[in-house]
């Protein structure tokens, strides 16, 4: 589709929709979820086990054929939990998975298809153990990882480091370190004292970011009708 017909007001209904789909059914499967979430088709969003937490301003994208998955699966008497920060970003096609604990720090950005886990989830020679090996994992503050990128179980990631894309990281990573490859080295340091521009200061006004954006919904679809989306959906041509 090379342009959005959609009048101003389908547009909004539909944000309502999504918004009152995530109060119904997927706020009771968090053990806590902040403020101001924007989860994009939450339908295509599971919350697997308990001890799910998420911060403010939580914003997922999510699609049919790129779910996004919270799951803890852990022994009763040695309970899992994954705890999101404030005003984070996952993808489509996401995996969380934790038998201990996952922690995501404030303003993270986590691509498309990524995986973080803190187990192996079968041993070497025993498959059948409820208990596989683990070790927490811990993300930092404005930390990016990139497309189909693997964590895996142990690793500390130190704020405002940057995770390239396919990359396999099974060390920690220190702070402001941009690394990638399989298994993930260092390629890059960056300067510690940035000038970074994180999701904390984007989101960090909840109700003024809600304001900018209706406005801009508003100017970029001015212009359309509902006739004209009705074509556009049983009469598509070339050009809009």
């Amino acid at each position: 589709m090379r342009h959005d017909h959609r009048p101003y007001w389908m547009h909004d209904l539909w944000e309502q929709y999504e918004n009152w789909w995530v109060r119904r059914f997927l706020e009771p499967h968090f053990e806590s979820l902040g403020q101001n979430a924007k989860i994009v088709r939450p339908w295509n969003v599971e919350v697997f086990g308990p001890n799910v937490h998420a911060g403010q301003a939580i914003h997922v994208v999510s699609r049919s054929d790129q779910p996004v998955s919270f799951t803890v699966w852990s022994p009763r008497d040695a309970p899992g939990e994954i705890v999101i920060g404030d005003c984070c970003f996952f993808a489509g096609g996401v995996r969380i998975l934790s038998a201990e604990k996952i922690a995501i720090g404030d303003g993270a950005l986590i691509a498309k298809s990524v995986t973080i886990t803190d187990s192996d989830w079968h041993d070497i020679y025993d498959r059948i153990t409820p208990r596989p090996p683990s070790a927490p994992v811990v993300i930092g503050k404005n930390v990016w990882i990139g497309d189909g990128a693997f964590v895996g179980k142990g690793v500390t990631i130190g704020d405002n480091a940057v995770i390239g894309a396919r990359s396999v990281v099974t060390k920690d990573v220190p702070a402001n370190t941009v690394v990638a490859g399989a298994p993930a080295r260092t390629v890059k340091s960056l300067d510690p004292d940035g000038p970074f521009k994180t999701r904390m200061e984007m989101l960090g006004d909840a109700d003024g970011l809600d304001r900018f954006m209706k406005a801009a919904y508003r100017e970029q679809l001015s212009g359309n009708s509902t006739l004209g989306w009705l074509r556009s959906k049983l009469f598509p041509r070339r050009g809009g």
